[in-house]
């Protein structure tokens, strides 16, 4: 026995002696796993840049100026002027339509019109003042009366008043268009009978499919958004706008072009200062400044207001930011680009695509943007390019 447990001791001891004499790279096999293991990154030097915000906002654009046209009394429609339609253009001072009692003052021009009780109205009119005149004249060659002379102004004066009375009646049963614009809408057609109690004005659009006449001036548009009470401090009147006459697109963090390939822009115009209590929103009102040819009245669009900026900052893209309970943080590649650091930061202004980091990082360190899901504090990295392959610039 004692034999026997010498010799395996001595067995024992000679295989600790073998595995001593081994290389050590051959001892240590954990080593070329972590190279292995190491997470492929890819990384950004940070740089400043400006950092621009945007407001978003939806709304509806509406011509400025635009006028709703009406009969003011009930009656059937004697004329509409055959030669225009809906998208043509009309001048001031252009008759439209009108009711009957209206009639042209020669079959020639059909558009030169006079109502009945207006020609009544001036032929009595002219009567009267031949009457009035003739009295005066009697008057100073002493063959009429003083009262009788009176009796004639009387009726002169009356006729006056019938008659301009008439002619606000002719302008009631008639509808000329106001401004230079666009025929927007013809609701009504010549033979038909109309009622002024058949617009119905509780909404926009109602409206706008019982009113006879719509004309719009389509130079310039308004929009009318609502912003967060909070937002009232980064604004101001003649604020540049971006809008997009798209539906479905919007993006609330900013626009999702380059600003610079906007065509339809605008300022703001005016600035609400009361908020509503329900919705703790203020109004603001929009102008465009160029393209209007983009837009139609009635459209929907979206806004991007220019808020706070920042010309010269430290910048970040978005996509490279985690957050750790509302705590902001990146990984930042060390300078031998094998492993990184956890980088809390301060956040300022959002932009479009790049934050403002107040503090956390210097420009020129390297933030990693690809491959940071998973990555902890001190973890060996594998930076490699756009393309998938190794950069080795740090080897």
């Amino acid at each position: 026995m004692r034999m026997a447990f010498l010799l395996a001791a001595a067995l024992v001891l000679g295989a600790c002696g073998e595995s001593s004499d081994k290389p050590a790279s051959e001892t240590s096999p954990a080593t070329g796993a972590e190279e292995r293991q190491a997470t492929s990154v890819r990384v950004e030097a940070i740089r400043r840049q400006s950092v621009e915000t945007w407001l978003f906002g939806e709304g509806t654009a509406r011509a400025t100026e635009r006028e709703f046209l009406s009969f003011e009394s009930p009656g059937r429609i004697a004329y509409v002027d055959p030669d225009i339609k809906e998208g043509d253009r009309v001048e001031k001072g252009q008759l439209i339509a009108y009711q009957e009692k209206n009639q042209p003052t020669s079959a020639d021009d059909p558009g030169d019109i006079i109502h009945v009780a207006v020609r009544e109205a001036r032929a009595n009119l002219n009567l009267a003042r031949n009457t009035f005149q003739r009295f005066e004249t009697l008057l100073e060659q002493r063959s009429a009366s003083r009262q009788e002379y009176d009796e004639a102004k009387v009726q002169f004066e009356q006729a006056d008043v019938q008659y301009r009375n008439a002619l606000i009646v002719a302008d009631e049963s008639r509808i000329v268009s106001p401004m230079d614009g666009v025929l927007a809408r013809l609701n009504i057609e010549q033979g038909f009978y109309f009622s002024p109690q058949w617009v119905q004005s509780s909404s926009e659009g109602l409206a706008l499919r019982t009113v006879p006449v719509v004309i719009i001036d389509e130079s310039t548009f308004e929009v009318s958004v609502d912003l967060p009470s909070y937002s009232f401090q980064q604004i101001e009147v003649g604020r540049p706008v971006l809008i997009e006459p798209e539906q479905g697109l919007s993006n609330r963090e900013g626009p999702r072009r380059d600003p610079a390939d906007y065509a339809i822009r605008g300022e703001i115009y005016a600035i609400s200062p009361s908020v509503d209590p329900d919705t703790r929103t203020f109004k603001v009102k929009i102008r465009t400044t160029s393209g209007e040819t983009r837009l139609q009245d009635g459209s929907f669009v979206t806004t991007w207001i220019a808020g706070p900026s920042s010309k010269d900052a430290v910048a970040m893209p978005v996509g490279a930011i985690r957050f750790s309970d509302n705590q902001p943080f990146v990984f930042i590649a060390a300078e031998n680009g094998r492993e990184v650091e956890r980088r809390d930061l301060e956040l300022g202004l959002r932009g479009r695509e790049v934050y403002e980091v107040r503090s956390g990082v210097s420009t020129g360190e390297r933030v990693v943007i690809e491959g940071k899901d998973g990555l902890a504090d001190g973890e060996a990295i594998r930076i490699i390019d756009a393309a998938g392959e190794e950069d080795n610039a740090d080897e």
